[in-house]
């Protein structure tokens, strides 16, 4: 079975409660569609955690990009953004590890993908993809190179994403977009307890961010195999 899991936030309470709801088995994978970190209390720990299980994969989100490009890459834009994006308690947590941890989680993290295309249906990606710009490079470039030269885009794009056409191919599954932002800017009544957002315009997007680091939230997973949905609270 294949599962995916978005926006973990330092909580490795819920992700390790989700492994057991599911019952992840060897053969199984469940996909982590970044922001393994900041906000919450393990941020950390759930990347050691995840780093750990050979059936889960992660893919690189907007906060462990920032957490990256801070502590290897020095970059002092990076390191503005990530100080006002709650990296307290990873930043602490970062700094408890030998410089050997240190270099192991950094390593890994630099070993992400930005995306993953499963079963040749599913786009798995942390915040969307610039459209207009895909198709504008996917003239010139291959698709790959054409994916490789958004990787912004990919964790960061909201609005001009999942409020537009996305894939003709693909579904995409994406996180970033907490289930009441998405309410809001689609003028919907923001209903709780937030459930998994299926984009009933075009059906090609499914939002798996039920704003799990926030107080009201949850967190949510998505099996592939059949839509069943599974929540942590």
């Amino acid at each position: 079975m294949k599962y995916v899991v978005s926006d973990i936030h330092g909580r490795l309470d819920r992700l390790k409660r989700l492994v057991e709801v599911i019952s992840l088995k060897d053969d199984d994978t469940l996909y982590v569609l970044g922001d393994m970190v900041d906000r919450g209390e393990e941020s950390i720990e759930v990347i050691q955690y995840i780093m750990d299980k050979k059936n889960i994969e992660a893919i690189m989100g907007n906060h462990d990009r920032m957490m990256l490009y801070s502590l290897k890459n020095m970059d002092e834009t990076e390191i503005r953004r990530w100080n006002r994006n709650g990296n307290e308690t990873t930043l602490q947590g970062f700094n408890k590890l030998s410089k050997k941890e240190q270099g192991k989680i950094l390593s890994f993290l630099e070993s992400l993908e930005y995306y993953k295309i499963v079963d040749e249906k599913y786009f798995l990606v942390h915040a969307g993809i610039d459209m207009v710009k895909l198709k504008e490079d996917i003239n010139i470039k291959s698709f790959k190179e054409a994916m490789n030269s958004q990787e912004h885009q990919l964790v960061w794009v909201r609005e001009d994403f999942f409020m537009n056409k996305g894939f003709e191919d693909y579904t995409v599954v994406f996180g970033h977009n907490p289930r009441p932002y998405l309410d809001k800017k689609f003028e919907k009544e923001v209903k709780k307890p937030y459930k998994i957002w299926f984009d009933k315009i075009y059906k090609d997007k499914i939002c798996i961010d039920t704003a799990n680091c926030y107080e009201e939230g949850r967190m949510a997973c998505l099996r592939l195999d059949d839509m069943a949905e599974f929540y942590v609270d």
